[in-house]
Parts: C-alpha cells; sequence; structure tokens
C-alpha cells in the first residue's frame, strides 16, 4: 500500500484525527496512543527514541514498578520490594513468616473436633498443584518452594491426594488427623517421582523471649546433612532424608547457616530469630544434582 492509499484508508476508518509517526521521515505511520494517564503508553518528552512509547509508572507506594532514580538505564524499572512481613518472600529469600491467626481458615472441617494443616510444595521439575482432602479442594496452584497457611481439617482418617492442575493424581494416602495437633504436609521429589510427608510442628518451649530451631532434610539425594552456625559449630549433624530435628533454643539474632554433605559445603543462608518464634529450616532440591541444595525458613510466630 502506497502513501497516497494509506491515507484514503486512514480517513476511511478515523475522519481527521491526527496520526503520529514512528520514524521522523513519516513514512512509517504508528497506532495513535492515547492521552496521558488514559490506559496506554505516552511519549515521556525525554526519550533520545521517540519510537519507542515509554509506558507511565506510578508513583512510588501505588502498587507497580517505579525508577529508583540510580538506574543508568530508564527502560529498566526496578520493582519496589515489601516490607518485611507485607505481602510474602521474594525467591529466593529464605524467610517465609507465618503470623498468628485467632481462627484458621477451614480446609475440610466441622464445629467440634479438628486438626491444622498446611503444605508445602518441596518437589522440584513439576507445576503447581492442587490439593484435595477427601475429595475436597483445598488448595490451589501451590508452586514450588511456597507453602500455604493452616486450615482446619477434621480428625480421623483422611484421604489427602497430590494432583496437577489439570487433574492428574500423582500420590493419594490417608493421613490421621489428631485433635488439636498441627503438621506440615511436604510434597517432595522421590526416587519413582512424588510422594508427601507429614512433620509435626509441635510447639517449642521458649522461656525468657527465646527461639527455637530446627532441621528437616527433604531432599531425596543428598544424603546425610549437617548444618552449621559457623564452619565449626555443628548444631544438627547427619540429618537423613524426610528426617526433622528436635528444636534447639536460641537467643534472638541473626545466625549464618551453613548446610554440608559428608564432603564439603554445599549452601549457605542467614536467618534472624526473634523472641517467641520457632523456625524450621527446610532443605530440598532445586534440580536433580543431589548437591544443587537450596533452604526455604519457615517462621512460625506464638
Amino acid at each position: 500500500m502506497n502513501y497516497s492509499s494509506f491515507d484514503k484508508r486512514w480517513e476511511s476508518l478515523h475522519g481527521d484525527k491526527k496520526r503520529i509517526y514512528a520514524r521522523e521521515d513519516g513514512n512509517v505511520p504508528a497506532i495513535p496512543l492515547p492521552n496521558p494517564g488514559e490506559g496506554g503508553p505516552v511519549y515521556d518528552g525525554e526519550t533520545q527514541q521517540p519510537q519507542m512509547p515509554v509506558i507511565p509508572l506510578p508513583n512510588p507506594g501505588e502498587g507497580g514498578p517505579v525508577l529508583d532514580g540510580n538506574n543508568n538505564d530508564d527502560n529498566d524499572p526496578i520493582i519496589p520490594l515489601p516490607n518485611p512481613g507485607e505481602g510474602g518472600p521474594v525467591f529466593p529469600g529464605p524467610i517465609i513468616t507465618v503470623p498468628v491467626r485467632p481462627v484458621l481458615p477451614c480446609f475440610f472441617c466441622n464445629a467440634t473436633s479438628n486438626g491444622s494443616v498446611r503444605f508445602l510444595n518441596a518437589a522440584f521439575g513439576y507445576g503447581a498443584f492442587t490439593i484435595s482432602i477427601s475429595n475436597n479442594v483445598v488448595v490451589r496452584n501451590l508452586e514450588y518452594a511456597e507453602i500455604s497457611d493452616y486450615g482446619r481439617v477434621s480428625t480421623g482418617y483422611q484421604t489427602v491426594s497430590i494432583a496437577a492442575n489439570n487433574g492428574y493424581i500423582y500420590v493419594s494416602k490417608q493421613i490421621r488427623v489428631k485433635v488439636g495437633s498441627k503438621v506440615t504436609i511436604a510434597i517432595v521429589n522421590v526416587a519413582g517421582g512424588l510422594d508427601f510427608t507429614v512433620i509435626d510442628d509441635e510447639t517449642c518451649n521458649t522461656p525468657l523471649g527465646g527461639s527455637c530451631l530446627r532441621a528437616c532434610n527433604l531432599s531425596y539425594n543428598s544424603g546425610p546433612l549437617n548444618v552449621f552456625t559457623t564452619s565449626d559449630n555443628l548444631i544438627f549433624g547427619d540429618v537423613e532424608f524426610l528426617e526433622v530435628t528436635n528444636y534447639r533454643r536460641v537467643l534472638p539474632g541473626t545466625y549464618v547457616i551453613n548446610v554440608a554433605n559428608s564432603q564439603e559445603f554445599l549452601i549457605t543462608t542467614e536467618v534472624t530469630t526473634r523472641s517467641n518464634s520457632q523456625y524450621t529450616i527446610y532443605i530440598f532440591n532445586w534440580e536433580a544434582d543431589p548437591t544443587a541444595l537450596r533452604t526455604l525458613i519457615i517462621e512460625d510466630r506464638k
């Protein structure tokens, strides 16, 4: 289509509305852009290439990405991160805080006798999971390295099913929910595919405003793991696959956590413990290599 024929076509569609061109020679017409604030990209009047419209960004704190003022590339905005405890972890941030809730949501419960259950996806290589309890869907789209909130579940034997979002069931088996119990069901890789394990979230006694720390090995191929607070201060030794250590009381403060196998240190992370809180260091794979480990630290406030 030549220039004059495009003019005629434009006038038939848009009347006398002004056209905006993407190149200075005026030969390549561009889609007309809205006025500022009308929902689309607008030219900011400053960039050197006006053919590249700039998406208007909100003011800081208004819910979207903002330029931090120090970035040399004006086309690469920086997403502001939430303050600690204001909206969840940012991968690969190591700590998820689970706040105290006076009333837990109901997964599959009755009015008289319940326990509390939450779910952790520690299985690499799969998509998000849909989780059911006795044929009732209780959690949807649980992503890798994500943990759900606790939910109330009726006591007794219940069937827990872990499925893909298309309905394919990877594993389904019974657990026993005890009155007043709190457990984490961790979905893990095993040699034959997927499985899950039930972890008792017992309460640790923290007198005088202390805190508690424990470790859980969810890596199926790493072998026994050792957890140190310094290169020579062993706090948990020979932690086997699916083993959960006892709690150790620690003073509130910041600790460097080192995880090692029998031959070498594999990963280092940091945890800042707070008074009247308990922490579980979950260790699991991010790929099939037995040394490709990561940690996820869950803080449970009392």
